[in-house]
C-alpha cells in the first residue's frame, strides 16, 4: 500500500498545473521496475481525489521501459522485458550481459519513477466543490 502517498503527490502536482480548472484526464508514466501498482494508484486516487478538480479524472497509465546505461562507453540499452516476465531475474540477466563493449558495467538509469506526463483539463468553466478549486 505504498502507492497512497505517491498518489496525493501525483494528485497535488496535477491540481497546481492545472491552475483551478478541473481535470479530465491525467497520464502517468509507470516505471517498470518502479513497483508502483497502477490498480492500487486507482484505488487511491478515487478516494483522495474525491472533491476536488480531479474528481472522476481518467487515469492512464503508459509503462516505461527499464533503462541501461554502460558506465565504461554511454551506450543506452533498453530492457524490453515483457509485464508476465518477472523483472528481477530478466534485468540480472541483461545486468550481467552488458552493453557489448566489454570495457564497462550497465547501470540501470531510466524506468524507476511515477511521472505526471501530462493532463486534460476541461474546455468549461469547473464546478468548483463548496466554493473551493480544489483540496
Amino acid at each position: 500500500m505504498h502507492e497512497e502517498p505517491y498518489t496525493q503527490a501525483m494528485l497535488d502536482l496535477a491540481l497546481e498545473e492545472a491552475g483551478g480548472r478541473r481535470i479530465t484526464e491525467i497520464r502517468l508514466g509507470v516505471g517498470r521496475f518502479s513497483a508502483i501498482v497502477p490498480a492500487s494508484v486507482e484505488v487511491f486516487f478515487r478516494y483522495l481525489s474525491a472533491g476536488t478538480l480531479a474528481e472522476r479524472a481518467r487515469l492512464i497509465f503508459e509503462t516505461v521501459p527499464v533503462e541501461l546505461t554502460c558506465t565504461a562507453c554511454g551506450k543506452i540499452v533498453t530492457a524490453d522485458i515483457p509485464s508476465q516476465v518477472p523483472i528481477h531475474p530478466a534485468l540480472g540477466a541483461l545486468l550481467k550481459k552488458g552493453c557489448g563493449c566489454s570495457l564497462g558495467k550497465l547501470t540501470i538509469t531510466g524506468g524507476l519513477g511515477f511521472d505526471l506526463i501530462d493532463l486534460t483539463l476541461s474546455d468549461h468553466d469547473p464546478i468548483l466543490p463548496d466554493g473551493e478549486a480544489g483540496k
